[in-house]
């Protein structure tokens, strides 16, 4: 068990993960990446916040309450389900659950949402109607730091993913 990682068991299956421990798992990660986002953005190093942008999905004026709060929970929701689920198996792929696997995944999906973030200014209602400024080639136009923020945060949470499932596979084998 070397570098926090939980190896399978000699069945092949999974690393005795529950569903529960990949929910809270997801909540404790989607927490603290929010934190790093809202961090970064606080010292105007970036415009980016994954709560805005996703509450920019549904409303057109990114600085009314109701459009970070349906960003929030829609960031909790997705980052308690669908993403850690898909994070967790993506790390299971990777030889087990552990924080550096995480770390790994967080990178790779932190890369994605750079490159994509141009593709906001069609999705975004606050983007299209010129409220938030649209992010550029990979959301530069949002901060030189913009590329490196969104990376980190991605990492942040596949890190801290990772680490709790090691935590929960290690009580529960």
């Amino acid at each position: 068990m070397g570098r926090g990682r939980v190896n399978r068991g000699a069945n092949g299956e999974g690393d005795g993960v529950s569903w529960s421990a990949t929910i809270w798992a997801g909540f404790v990660a989607s927490v603290l990446a929010a934190c790093v986002f809202w961090l970064f953005r606080t010292f105007n190093l970036t415009l980016f916040s994954p709560t805005t942008q996703l509450g920019c999905l549904f409303r057109e004026e990114p600085r009314v309450p109701v459009t970070e709060t349906v960003g929030l929970v829609l960031y909790l929701a997705l980052g308690m389900t669908v993403v850690a689920a898909v994070y967790a198996a993506l790390i299971r792929l990777l030889g087990g659950s552990g924080w550096d696997a995480g770390v790994v995944v967080g990178a790779v999906h932190g890369a994605l949402t750079v490159a994509a973030l141009p593709l906001l200014g069609r999705a975004s209602r606050c983007v299209r109607s010129g409220r938030i400024p649209h992010p550029g080639g990979l959301g530069l136009k949002w901060g030189s730091s913009t590329p490196a923020v969104v990376a980190l945060g991605h990492m942040v949470y596949g890190g801290v993913l990772g680490a709790v499932l090691a935590g929960f596979a290690t009580v529960n084998p």
